[in-house]
């Protein structure tokens, strides 16, 4: 079988009883090291707090096939530098599941859900040195904030009724 063979994951809501799979799916990312900004593990009452149901939470769907968890995409408003109506979005994807239109089927599902919530606009952090995050989400429509630098990252933003690229 090809990977384009592959079924559309399952797309949903994460909930409490999911951080402990969350936690281990990113702290495989972690390992991976310069893929994300979080240099160590979470523990699964992190990752719930995080991305779950935390305070600074506004969402966090997952993509599964069958019982196994493919990646997860959350949004929320940590930074207080975000205009009214902004959340950064963060999305983590297991090695074996990337290129398989997981981020996407990600993207589709948070996309619905920030309205509810109020979100007009995603922006996205990436480590300058993630090409692949980068490429993602400008294939999803992401395009560069201008005047936007953090360190060593790229700033992407869209807003949440952008049509849909890719």
């Amino acid at each position: 079988m090809h990977d384009t063979d592959r079924a559309r994951p399952r797309v949903r809501p994460a909930g409490p009883d999911d951080a402990p799979r969350l936690a281990a799916l990113l702290n495989s990312v972690v390992d991976e090291g310069d893929k994300t900004a979080i240099d160590h593990h979470l523990t699964p009452e992190e990752a719930r707090d995080w991305f779950v149901d935390g305070p600074a939470c506004r969402g966090c769907v997952l993509a599964e096939d069958g019982s196994e968890l493919l990646g997860f995409q959350a949004v929320e408003v940590f930074q207080d530098d975000l205009p009214e109506g902004w959340a950064d979005i963060a999305t983590f994807v297991a090695d074996g599941a990337r290129g398989r239109g997981v981020g996407r089927a990600l993207l589709t599902g948070t996309l619905a859900a920030c309205p509810a919530h109020g979100i007009r606009t995603l922006r996205a952090v990436v480590r300058a040195t993630n090409a692949g995050a980068q490429a993602f989400y400008r294939a999803s429509g992401f395009e560069p904030v201008a005047d936007a630098a953090r360190g060593p990252s790229v700033v992407l933003a869209r807003p949440v009724d952008a049509p849909t690229v890719g």
